[in-house]
């Protein structure tokens, strides 16, 4: 399966390259908020760039080290949902995601986390998902503790976004 129903309108699609151009229109759009808090925000400078990224995620999705999808709102890819770190023989992976600001503040994401959620639990049967947050990033955190995550702890200094370093949040959530 390639695409997953979220809700009447939302849906997760594994990526492709043809999602480029619409994936680096929100960069764009969004490119303040991203770049304060995800190291790849600044490094965007194109849809060729995008493009290239979409490539490479599909080559890695091969080695089933990571999962990622765009997420599409009305069929337009507006944001990415991935897990990363894929480890199966102990059968956990870490989650990350981002999504365009005009779609920001109405569940979207909450509802894709929790999708995403399910398919690595239920279909990749892993057992356990973890999700790192900037301690700072009050969206991201909410998201997390709203789709069911646990905090197990604070890293020191753990991202290097915005030109230093931050504290983050560690979430886990077991089967």
């Amino acid at each position: 399966m390639n695409e997953w129903s979220v809700r009447e309108n939302v849906k997760v699609k594994l990526v492709s390259p043809d999602d480029a151009a619409s994936l680096y229109d929100q960069i764009e759009k969004t490119r303040p908020q991203l770049a304060k808090f995800m190291p790849w925000g600044d490094a965007m400078h194109s849809v060729e760039d995008e493009k290239d990224f979409l490539e490479y995620c599909q080559g890695r999705m091969k080695d089933k080290k990571l999962w990622i999808t765009s997420i599409l709102v009305d069929g337009k890819p507006v944001g990415m949902i991935d897990l990363h770190n894929i480890d199966l023989d102990n059968s956990h992976a870490e989650v990350g995601y981002w999504l365009g600001g005009e779609y920001q503040g109405n569940g979207v994401m909450t509802d894709c986390l929790k999708r995403v959620l399910a398919i690595g639990f239920e279909e990749m049967k892993l057992h356990k998902i973890k999700l790192l947050a900037e301690k700072v990033n009050e969206a991201s955190n909410a998201v997390a503790q709203k789709a069911g995550f646990v905090l197990e702890g604070q890293l020191k200094d753990e991202i290097y976004s915005d030109g230093k370093f931050h504290d983050a949040n560690l979430y886990g959530l077991v089967k």
